[in-house]
């Protein structure tokens, strides 16, 4: 008999983010392989209607609005109703009430880890709880590693799983010519508790990119309560007539974005992955990253794009420079960019590995 999965997720409905798509592609993927999941998001509104999540049919889902009493609440009931034969912390916040719910059921718990949050030494009863799990995930072989050093795990559990392309995200065959203004195109949140994506660096990048492009823009997109003190380093540096910021946009007014820029820029400095790299290269943009986090794994330095030291704003300007430059390097960038996407990123390839993973720890939940 076929036992259910019981994922605990940050949200899978709410604002757009890297591990908010990541949980949605991993629900996804379970429901195809027909696994009997339920999702509880801590973060998600309650919704008005019984009505089924659009691309989510078959699942069972429960919101928790924020408050956490709930979550534990509603996680710790369905684990004594249904006896679920996995457990999965989608978060290494939820990694003890995973280990508390897998005890509960006396099931196995996998629990996901992803960037910055794992790669210090977590609090004595996360770090229990993920030492515990019988199977960590981790989004890429440097979170992997940073997490292992860090909270002393056994490397014999740990997984990497990378983030995948969207599915509903087509690639065109190929980029068209873009006739116009220059471009760059940063695609991030803007968090005071996140200052690593690199947007300062790439304003103090401007003054001396718009020495040699006078017509060069910076496309930001994104919101957060660090946007007032990045345009206040625009306007303070003279070059907030060429940073436009434009916050959070639809998935129309991005795809524009995308198509509309000569490359993508995003110079982090401690990035567990970076979906947005993803989508860049699938739009044939070639991509400007840092050297010094997971960026390397997705981006390959002078094929699909160029790899700088994150602080460094005359390596930014040199990157940002050759490649607007030269037309030519850029396209066969970019079509670099989308044959790797394809060969190495594919959501199916993600599927399969997510299904051999969790059904190395837990069988019945894939049992005819």
């Amino acid at each position: 008999m076929k036992a259910r999965l019981i994922y605990l997720v940050p949200n899978l409905l709410g604002p757009p983010g890297g591990i908010a798509r990541y949980c949605r592609l991993v629900s996804q993927a379970l429901l195809e392989a027909a696994v009997d999941l339920h999702v509880l998001a801590l973060m998600d509104e309650q919704r008005n209607d019984e009505a089924p999540i659009e691309g989510f049919s078959g699942m069972t889902y429960t919101p928790c609005a924020g408050s956490r009493p709930a979550f534990i609440r509603q996680a710790a009931r369905h684990a004594l109703q249904t006896r679920p034969g996995l457990i999965v912390a989608g978060h290494v916040n939820f990694a003890p009430l995973g280990w508390a719910l897998a005890r509960l059921a006396r099931a196995p718990l996998a629990t996901f880890v992803y960037g910055i949050d794992a790669w210090s030494p977590l609090s004595r009863t996360r770090r229990l709880a993920l030492q515990r799990s019988d199977r960590i995930i981790a989004i890429s072989r440097f979170t992997a590693t940073q997490a292992a050093e860090a909270n002393a795990l056994n490397l014999s559990k740990v997984r990497v799983l990378h983030n995948c392309l969207d599915p509903q995200l087509e690639m065109a065959p190929s980029r068209p010519q873009r006739n116009g203004a220059p471009s760059l195109l940063t695609v991030a949140r803007m968090s005071l508790a996140e200052q690593y994506k690199g947007h300062d660096v790439v304003i103090r990048a401007m003054p001396e990119l718009l020495r040699r492009f006078p017509d060069l823009r910076y496309d930001v997109v994104g919101d957060g309560d660090a946007r007032p003190g990045l345009q206040a380093l625009a306007q303070q540096l003279g070059v907030a007539q060429a940073v436009r910021f434009h916050g959070i946009v639809s998935e129309a007014k991005l795809q524009e974005h995308y198509a509309e820029a000569s490359l993508f820029i995003m110079p982090s400095r401690a990035e567990g992955f970076g979906f947005v790299f993803l989508e860049a290269l699938a739009h044939g943009l070639p991509v400007i990253g840092g050297n010094m986090d997971a960026t390397p794994e997705v981006v390959v330095h002078g094929e699909t794009g160029l790899l700088v030291t994150p602080t460094s704003v005359d390596e930014i300007v040199t990157a940002a420079s050759r490649l607007l430059e030269d037309n030519a390097l850029r396209a066969r960038m970019g079509e670099a960019a989308r044959r790797h996407v394809a060969a190495r990123f594919s959501y199916p390839e993600f599927r399969r590995r997510l299904v051999e993973e969790l059904s190395q720890v837990a069988p019945t939940i894939f049992a005819a």
